[in-house]
């Protein structure tokens, strides 16, 4: 295949990216587990979703469900965490701003993923630029990184992917060392390359991605669309995936909870639903979006082929469109009357609000009521008690009562950045 000249692009993109993150996020504050193999669980504590590099020594799976470990013997040094996301949120927030000093122009692609351009930024030898952006993050937050640096976004992805099996840095800018990290590079790994595509490519003999770049554009485009001749040129160094700055509105959001134990009445799925409900109005507040819709969902335990089994969903249009939690939360009380079916053990419900637009762009219609003065000031009174206080400090006509269906996380650190009673101690 003939592989058409193009001219290389000048760009120069990074890809940093926190090394094992979760798990990093609590070495920081839990000196402890570093150098020990440690997990991190998911939700209710089901299975693995961060590994320390001992842990995956030892044989330890993504996914690995957590009541297996207790029956290897192998594993039972293994040290375990409940996942404490509001801990990973705030590290990751205080990592990407540390990103941001090398160059303003970055795309937060990931909790612990941010591509940045640095085209413009560079001051020094790219090495010792990437270096010293994997020492300032390491130093400041605690957290080991990879930096993976090249012309295009999925080049960096190579790089990056490569940085994480050296010292966690690997620069892609000259055409030899271009072309031996992409033969070291299954075609299957490439970004954007799913597994249909890749064994679609390894029936045609493109087995890494240096056998992809040297593709025809023309043939790729035939075969995988205008993604994978964008795919081709990128491994080209021809940057065709720009970095969004400002990244588009969603189009949808979700607040859903697996519960800690299984609920049976209306009554206690009232009381989880009005809670999740406020959480997604706070969230579209807090990114000045409205919702047309809101949907609710309850579900049974899938995992107890024993009990009754039932998914129930309902929908409730909002007329106008909006945030506030009033009626966000009336609505979803109304759609969990429609998918409630009594007599089912419930595991896990969620509240998902759809057709979002801009707060100052929602479609109207003649018939739509305003809404009572001072609405929009009691919200922001509400979101800035939450914010100030913690999540559920003040609720929207509740009465507070134990949340008995919080899920499980019999392992979970503290919280140490974001609350005031769980701040680290030195003694």
């Amino acid at each position: 295949m003939n592989q058409a000249t193009h001219r290389t692009s000048p760009k120069i993109v990074a890809l940093a990216d926190g090394n094992n993150f979760f798990v990093s996020c609590e070495r920081v504050f839990q000196p402890e587990l570093r150098g020990k193999p440690a997990v991190v669980l998911s939700n209710n504590d089901g299975c693995v979703i961060a590994r320390s590099v001992e842990a995956k020594m030892l044989g330890i799976g993504m996914g690995e469900p957590f009541f297996k470990m207790h029956k290897n013997p192998a594993w039972r040094d293994v040290l375990v965490r409940s996942s404490n996301y509001t801990l990973y949120g705030d590290m990751s927030a205080r990592m990407m701003d540390v990103f941001s000093r090398f160059t303003p122009a970055i795309e937060v692609y990931s909790i612990d993923e941010c591509f940045l351009d640095l085209t413009h930024s560079l001051d020094t030898d790219p090495i010792a630029y990437a270096r010293n952006i994997h020492r300032t993050v390491l130093q400041w937050t605690g957290l080991p990184v990879s930096i993976g640096m090249a012309p295009t976004k999925t080049l960096a992805k190579v790089a990056n992917r490569l940085a994480k099996k050296t010292d966690g840095v690997c620069v892609l800018l000259d055409p030899e060392t271009h072309a031996r990290a992409l033969a070291e590079t299954p075609v299957g790994d490439v970004w954007g390359i799913g597994r249909r595509w890749s064994r679609m490519l390894q029936g045609h003999g493109i087995h890494s991605a240096l056998d992809l770049k040297r593709v025809d554009r023309t043939w790729a485009r035939q075969c995988m669309g205008v993604v994978g001749q964008r795919t081709v040129d990128e491994l080209n160094g021809i940057a065709c995936i720009a970095l969004e700055d400002c990244p588009p509105d969603k189009q949808t959001t979700a607040v859903t909870r697996s519960f800690g134990r299984m609920m049976t009445t209306h009554e206690e799925l009232q009381e989880i639903i009005k809670a999740l409900a406020s959480r997604a109005a706070e969230k579209l507040r807090q990114g000045d979006l409205v919702a047309e819709i809101v949907n609710v969902f309850v579900r049974g335990n899938p995992f107890r082929p024993d009990l009754p089994q039932f998914t129930g969903s309902a929908s409730v249009a909002l007329t106008p469109a909006g945030n506030h939690t009033g009626d966000i939360v009336k609505a979803a009380l109304g759609a969990l009357r429609q998918a409630y079916r009594p007599g089912i053990p419930y595991k896990k419900a969620g509240v998902m609000m759809f057709n979002l637009h801009r707060a100052d762009a929602a479609p109207s219609s003649l018939f739509d009521t305003a809404r009572p003065p001072g609405a929009d000031k009691l919200m922001q009174a509400f979101d800035s008690i939450n914010s100030r206080f913690g999540a559920g400090s003040i609720g929207y006509g509740q009465v507070y009562r134990p949340r008995h269906w919080y899920m499980n996380q019999q392992h979970r650190s503290r919280r140490y950045t974001t609350r005031w009673d769980e701040l680290p101690v030195v003694r």
